[in-house]
């Protein structure tokens, strides 16, 4: 049986459970914010911020770029475009399946908007500054599940969102013609809510109700915050043909306040005021190289790390100020998630067809840095491999980028037998054995304009 647990200040013998103006920001991010809930594919990173980027398999840290610069690499900001505008959406539309000894379900069908803007030009005609806004979904992650069959027998549902949009602002300096190093400030949003079997309340292996071993089904919802996080880069002309680059972004932690959680305690659902502690936005490094190989063809490598095990560890969801006497005054539910670093590998080609169209195509693979003994259907960002591919039309000062990003079915199985054998039962609420399917299609579509 899964059970919760939960820390209490109370003697009561309850249940353990588990230059942009700032209204226009705050507009953009609520509207990038709420949509950013499908999975990324990297972990919970997208593994590109434009079409260019995604269509090259997320191959661009040496690449040189236009005002999309600023959400990637800051040394790549208005390289190959000094003066430009962009406005853009990705759809993102996972697929997950549920497997164990009670279920073989599909979560739902899901669409999921993102936008994406940005805007770069020099400090002036004859300055080596290029300064540029860049606004965009980081990543997230999400599930929707009903009709589910429960360890108790009865039918219930689960369901996740987290969302992370950042609003990044970057400056490079041209220190001469063969490099160039730029930094980056950016200001991310997050959201959160979940959900497990809010509707289930199951008395413990003890068979004595309100003591530790019970499950209690919660319902989450409404945290957010803001995180600042810093960004590096150089990019440099090594060659005729090659170009290398770094970057290096720190962690942003998130305070996700302002929430709430309902517990139902069988008896009674307690609703309290709640707040997360312990979720952070990795911090990375990434190293590439690219590489002019013919006039019309530009071949680019990237390796990435991200730093997942101090970012998502141990998720602690705190409650305070129950809307009901003679309950837990203070639960902590405790997510023992123990993610793992993750390395990513890109590779990416561009192929110039004539003046005006370039088609691209790029792979992109990072082990699921989930471990199985932590695995969850409510937070399953495990896909793996990924292949690319992209297309440009240019005119003389407007360019339409698409690209398609396949991520293929990653199965992941949970071997933490649960209680009594392992006393986190949070490790483990679906059951010993429970496999979770994840797997991904995104289509970006952007429009740029050069001035």
């Amino acid at each position: 049986m899964a059970s919760f647990f939960l820390k209490t200040k109370t003697d009561v013998p309850m249940t353990k459970t588990q230059g942009v103006p700032a209204l226009l920001i705050l507009a953009v991010f609520n509207l990038a914010g709420p949509t950013g809930e499908a999975q990324a594919t990297n972990g919970m990173n997208t593994i590109g911020y434009s079409p260019r980027s995604s269509g090259m398999g997320g191959a661009d840290v040496a690449v040189t770029a236009d005002s999309s610069g600023a959400a990637g690499n800051p040394a790549s900001l208005g390289l190959s475009v000094a003066r430009s505008a962009s406005v853009g959406l990705c759809i993102l539309s996972p697929t997950l399946s549920q497997r164990d000894k009670q279920n073989n379900i599909d979560g739902k069908t899901q669409f999921f908007p993102l936008p994406h803007l940005s805007y770069a030009q020099p400090v002036n005609d004859d300055s080596p500054f290029i300064w540029g806004l860049n606004l965009y979904a980081q990543g997230g992650m999400g599930v929707d599940f009903d009709k589910v069959t429960t360890f108790n027998g009865n039918v219930d549902s689960y369901e996740s969102m987290v969302s992370y949009s950042r609003l990044s602002g970057a400056l490079n300096y041209l220190i001469n013609d063969e490099l160039s190093m730029g930094i980056g400030l950016m200001a991310g949003y997050a959201r959160m809510n979940f959900s497990l079997f809010p509707d289930t309340y199951s008395v413990g292996m003890d068979n004595t109700p309100g003591t530790l071993d019970d499950f209690t089904g919660i319902d989450a919802s409404g945290f957010s915050s803001f995180g600042i996080a810093g960004r590096l880069g150089v990019q440099y002309q090594l060659s005729k043909t090659l170009r290398l680059g770094l970057q290096y972004s720190s962690e942003a932690a998130l305070a996700l306040d302002d929430g709430e959680i309902l517990i139902n305690f069988g008896t009674m659902r307690v609703n309290y005021d709640a707040e997360i502690d312990g979720f952070t936005w990795p911090r990375e490094f990434e190293a590439g190289i690219a590489m002019q190989a013919t006039d019309t063809l530009l071949l680019a490598a990237d390796i990435k790390w991200l730093n997942w095990s101090s970012a998502i560890d141990q998720v602690i969801i705190k409650g305070r100020n129950p809307n009901q006497p003679g309950v837990p005054l203070n639960p902590a539910l405790t997510f023992n998630m123990a993610w793992k670093d993750q390395w990513i590998f890109a590779l990416g080609a561009e192929y110039q067809l004539s003046g005006k169209q370039q088609i691209r195509a790029g792979y992109n693979y990072g082990k699921s840095p989930v471990p199985d003994s932590n695995l969850t259907p409510i937070f399953p960002a495990i896909v793996e491999h990924h292949l690319t591919m992209g297309y440009s039309y240019s005119w003389p000062s407007w360019q339409l980028s698409i690209a398609y990003e396949y991520g293929f079915n990653n199965s992941q199985s949970n071997d933490n037998p649960g209680p009594p054998a392992d006393p986190d039962g949070i490790a483990n609420p679906f059951g010993p054995g429970v496999t979770v399917d994840h797997r991904q299609q995104n289509l970006h579509l952007q429009v740029s304009y050069y001035f």
